[in-house]
């Protein structure tokens, strides 16, 4: 039997029970199957091919040396490291706000770190416009909702979230098209966006 072909016929599950004993070819299977995901959506969070591809072999390494940080109970593995990626990068972003900008442009640096920061009552309009957005995904259809949050928020294409909720695609595109117009919708009539 190749054993190559017996990887890829085990699930997730199964290969991080491997990690646990080392099993370097389970994580290369792991790798193949979940990698392109994390790093698409490491990417739409950091727009930054390199730092993206490097937040996604960060991911799959903390899965590799703790493997026992995912719980099967509390969901799919997919799930977890799309998780792990979303918080990997914003952290990401966070920390390389001022300490990027304070060691390469030398001591003056710290006069230009607040450049970027929104002052406080632009920080009072972006709660409010998130607040909005929360509001109006609440409001919508169930299925409208989940492919909206799959898409944006877990950063899943169309495909996968077919095969995610088994439904077809073309179920999945019109979901998320209606959802769209719907969110778009409510928040014109909050005065959040404009048509």
């Amino acid at each position: 039997m190749d054993p190559a072909r017996g990887y890829a016929d085990r699930s997730d599950v199964d290969l991080v029970a491997s990690l646990r004993d080392g099993d370097t070819d389970a994580l290369a299977e792991l790798s193949e199957r979940h990698s392109p995901a994390t790093y698409r959506l490491a990417l739409h969070i950091l727009a930054d091919p390199g730092w993206a591809e490097e937040i996604a072999q960060d991911v799959m390494v903390r899965l590799w040396r703790k493997p026992e940080m995912y719980d099967p109970a509390r969901g799919e593995l997919r799930r977890w490291l799309l998780s792990v990626t979303h918080h990997a990068a914003i952290d990401g972003l966070r920390g390389r706000r001022g300490t990027a900008r304070a060691s390469s442009a030398g001591p003056d640096a710290l006069d230009g770190l607040r450049i970027d920061d929104p002052e406080p009552p632009e920080r009072a309009w972006q709660r409010l416009q998130a607040q909005s957005v929360r509001e109006a995904l609440r409001q919508l259809p169930a299925a409208q909702r989940e492919a909206l949050e799959l898409a944006y928020y877990k950063g899943y294409s169309q495909s996968e979230i077919a095969q995610s909720t088994g439904q077809p695609l073309g179920t999945v595109k019109t979901r998320l098209r209606q959802g769209l117009r719907k969110l778009k919708d409510s928040l014109i009539q909050v005065g959040v966006t404009e048509s």
